[in-house]
């Protein structure tokens, strides 16, 4: 194959995440001979529109590929659309290139209708987009019209026929060569890494088994190995999970993290990730830490049975304490994810879930007030159903029109909706265990989407996952 493609990312969102996705989707690109050419925007500065204007005009791509990483911050009290500057984008690219457009990222897949009408591109990609990605460019660079019953998840604008693409990740060789992720490193004190897509939970809010698949699909413990060998020779050493739960299945966790300690790799490397209460024991904690594992993020979102069983969470409160006390005997620093104002929530389960926490003592506690809705969750249909109104977030008053939700939408239980965050910011009192909703510069800010207090930590030489560098400098403080 010899077309030319020109990967784009979007992702501008500080403190800099290195855009993975991008890092795959070129590997398989390049290994069907493709031309492939890369403009980061996460890392371009003042002139980068005459610098992209060149590049088209000297390139001439004959597809680009646009990364949608996130639609929004999922904050209530902001609801920061992050999708508006793409569509400028496109605009500004079509005076200089005649080039098809296609997007894709978890982020467009959460939504691939309304998104691809919206941001106004010619195709996306809905899931895995290493075989879609090399079948699209085959087309156009040929010269003959794409169709999405020939490529498995091409999704044309102005057509609504379409199939979710899912690969086997065990079977293809990922590597790490397109971004520059040693300079990510150095700028956002982290670099991501996968060891299976998809996810098979069932929680009524989450959009991650709509855009990557409900079925788990597994690399091979080796494959991830060489690829943290790979990052840690350009001076990578602090990696983040980026699994839904990286714990899921048990199995394949314990046999990646096996395969880092007998390459020795567990005394070099920092890890941290996203982990769910069950299953987690003290053989899967003690493996973790050998393995590097230094802090781990659990999905609690409650501290109630009947809160968790509502939100179709199959862990419970009992779970929440042994997982802690599992790695504090490791040695692993713990962050409690807590997502309260669901359906059912009261004053009552609030204070429970609060009194559970201090009682606890996890490192931190994250806390999400009010949760984004997305298209297709049984949150969503469950809210439909039932005649409830889906909560305007602070930035988007005003917004009618609105495919498949893409602009944030928040549900909140009726009874917290009116004084509930006064009432949980008083049950939190000065306890700097939580992360509440706070000012972009605050210390116990927990919104990652422009942390300046991060970013001034990043610079100061902090490494590894965010809430850890938030934790550290609060000891130090």
């Amino acid at each position: 194959m010899s077309g030319k493609i020109l990967l784009i990312n979007t992702n501008r969102m500080r403190p800099r995440i290195a855009p993975i996705g991008l890092d795959y989707l070129a590997s398989a690109l390049e290994r069907a001979n493709a031309d492939v050419r890369f403009f980061d925007l996460a890392l371009e500065g003042r002139g980068w529109t005459e610098r992209l204007k060149s590049l088209l005009r000297d390139f001439s791509p004959d597809l680009i590929g646009i990364t949608v990483r996130n639609i929004d911050d999922c904050y209530f009290l902001s609801g920061r659309f992050l999708v508006s500057p793409l569509r400028w984008l496109i605009r500004h690219i079509r005076k200089y290139s005649d080039a098809g457009i296609v997007l894709g990222g978890v982020g467009y897949s959460i939504a691939p209708l309304g998104l691809l009408a919206y941001i106004e591109a010619d195709y996306g990609i809905f899931g895995d987009g290493e075989s879609a990605a090399v079948k699209l460019l085959q087309a156009v660079s040929s010269g003959r019209e794409p169709k999405a019953h020939e490529i498995r998840g091409l999704v044309i604008r102005g057509q609504n026929h379409f199939q979710r693409a899912e690969i086997d990740p065990g079977r293809v060789k990922l590597n790490r060569k397109l971004a520059d992720n040693s300079l990510y490193f150095e700028l956002g004190g982290q670099v991501g890494i996968e060891t299976k897509r998809g996810c098979s939970g069932k929680c009524i809010y989450c959009a991650d088994p709509l855009a990557k698949g409900s079925k788990t699909r597994m690399r091979e413990p080796e494959a991830v190995a060489d690829e943290i060998e790979e990052l840690l020779s350009s001076g990578v050493w602090a990696f983040h999970l980026c699994d839904s739960e990286f714990n899921r299945p048990y199995r394949h966790a314990a046999a990646v993290l096996s395969e880092i300690e007998r390459r020795g790799l567990g005394k070099k490397i920092h890890l941290y990730g996203y982990f769910s209460p069950m299953p987690f024991d003290d053989d899967l904690a003690g493996l973790y830490a050998k393995a590097g594992g230094k802090g781990i993020c659990f999905g609690a979102d409650s501290g109630v049975d009947e809160m968790l069983s509502t939100l179709k969470r199959d862990h419970s409160a009992k779970d929440l304490e042994t997982a802690l006390a599992a790695s504090r005997k490791a040695g692993i620093k713990v962050m409690y994810d807590l997502l309260l104002g669901g359906p059912g929530e009261s004053k009552k389960t609030l204070s429970e879930t609060i009194s559970l926490m201090k009682r606890l003592k996890p490192d931190r506690v994250g806390i999400s007030y009010g949760i984004r809705v997305y298209a297709g969750t049984e949150l969503e249909r469950r809210m439909r159903s039932e005649g409830e109104s889906l909560r305007l977030s602070a930035g988007q008053r005003g917004q009618k029109q609105n495919p498949e939700l893409i602009f944030p939408r928040f549900y909140v239980s009726p009874g917290l909706r009116k004084k509930g965050f006064d009432f949980l910011r008083k049950l939190v009192g000065d306890d700097n265990r939580f992360f509440l909703p706070a000012a972009t510069a605050k210390k116990q800010n927990y919104n990652y989407s422009g942390n300046l207090y991060l970013e001034k930590l990043i610079a100061k030489g902090a490494r590894g996952a965010y809430w850890k560098m938030l934790l550290d400098a609060g000891q130090k403080d």
